[in-house]
C-alpha cells in the first residue's frame, strides 16, 4: 500500500511539474510586445489656448472688461481663459507623466517573464532625473492592453505608480487614472478617450477626482468633428449651474462660446478669424 501511495504521489508530482512547464514561455523573444498607445489617448490638445497674451493685436486704448481682456476680444478671451485654467493646472500636475509617456517611444521593451513587456529608461525634466518603468500586458482576451507607469526620482521618491490605464488594442478607446503629489500619492484625474477609427474623429475628457477637493467632478472635454462650420469644441463643467460650451473652426480660429451663467442668456457669442467679437 505504501508503495502504491508513493507511486501515486510521484505521478501527481510529475504531472504538476509538466503542467507548469507548459505555461512557461520557451521563447520569449518570439512574443510580440503591445504597441505603445498614441499620445492622443492621453494628452489633450490645447492648441491656440496656450496663453492669453493679446498685446500684439489689441488697440492699447481700447476698454478692458472685468477679466482684464480687451472688450473687442471679450468672447474669445472669456472662452480662452477658461481653457487656459485647465491648461495651467494640468501643465503642473501632468508634467512628469507626460514627459515619461513621450520618452517611452524612444526605447525598446523587454519581456519580464510574467506576461508583461517593460519599457525602462531614465529622462531629465527641469533639472531633475527620473527613472521610469512602463509595463504593458494584454488583457480581456487580448482585446485590450493594461498599462502601468512607475516612476522614481533620483534623490527623491521611489517607485511611485503615477498612472494606470486600459487601452483598446485598436486604440479606439482608453481609460486612464493619474495620481499626483508623489511624496504622498493621491488621485488627480481620470482620462476617458474615444475614437471613431473610420473617420478619425475623437474625444478626450479629463475629470477632477481629487478626494475632498471642491472641484471634484469638474471636467473638460475636447472633441473633433467633421463639418464646414465648427470642427473643434470644448465642454467645461463646473457644477450644475455652470456649463460652458466652446466651438471653433481649425485652423481659421473663428468660433463661439455659450454659458448662461456668464452671459445671462442661452445664446452663442461669437468671434471672427482675428478673434474679434462679431454677431453670430
Amino acid at each position: 500500500m505504501k508503495k502504491l501511495f508513493f507511486l501515486a504521489a510521484l505521478f501527481l508530482t510529475v504531472s504538476f511539474m509538466q503542467s507548469c512547464k507548459k505555461d512557461t514561455v520557451e521563447n520569449p523573444e518570439d512574443l510580440v510586445a503591445p504597441t505603445l498607445p498614441s499620445q492622443e489617448t492621453f494628452i489633450m490638445p490645447f492648441t491656440g489656448y496656450e496663453d492669453l497674451d493679446t498685446t500684439g493685436f489689441v488697440n492699447p486704448n481700447s476698454d478692458l472688461d472685468e477679466r482684464g481682456g480687451p472688450t473687442s476680444f471679450r468672447n474669445w478671451f472669456y472662452a480662452a481663459s477658461n481653457v487656459f485654467v485647465w491648461n495651467v493646472v494640468l501643465g503642473v500636475g501632468m508634467a512628469v507623466p507626460v514627459a515619461s509617456f513621450r520618452e517611452a517611444f524612444n526605447h525598446t521593451p523587454v519581456y519580464d517573464g510574467n506576461g508583461a513587456f517593460v519599457w525602462s529608461y531614465d529622462y531629465t525634466l527641469a533639472g531633475a532625473t527620473y527613472i521610469a518603468a512602463l509595463s504593458g500586458r494584454f488583457v480581456n482576451n487580448n482585446q485590450d492592453v493594461e498599462w502601468v507607469m512607475n516612476i522614481s526620482k533620483v534623490g527623491g521618491f521611489t517607485n511611485v505608480e503615477w498612472y494606470r490605464g486600459i487601452v483598446a488594442r485598436d486604440q479606439s478607446g482608453a481609460t486612464w487614472t493619474l495620481n499626483h503629489q508623489p511624496e504622498n500619492p493621491q488621485p488627480l484625474i481620470t482620462i476617458d478617450y474615444d475614437k471613431n477609427v473610420a473617420t478619425g474623429e475623437f474625444s478626450i475628457q479629463y475629470t477632477n477626482i481629487i478626494p475632498g477637493n471642491p472641484d471634484n467632478g469638474d471636467y473638460i472635454i475636447y472633441n473633433t468633428e467633421s463639418g464646414d462650420e465648427f470642427n473643434r469644441s470644448y465642454d467645461i463643467f463646473r457644477g450644475a449651474d455652470d456649463f460652458l460650451e466652446i466651438e471653433w473652426k481649425a485652423p481659421t480660429n473663428e468660433g463661439r462660446v455659450r454659458n448662461p451663467k456668464q452671459y445671462g442668456d442661452n445664446d452663442w457669442h461669437c468671434w471672427n478669424t482675428d478673434l474679434q467679437d462679431v454677431d453670430c
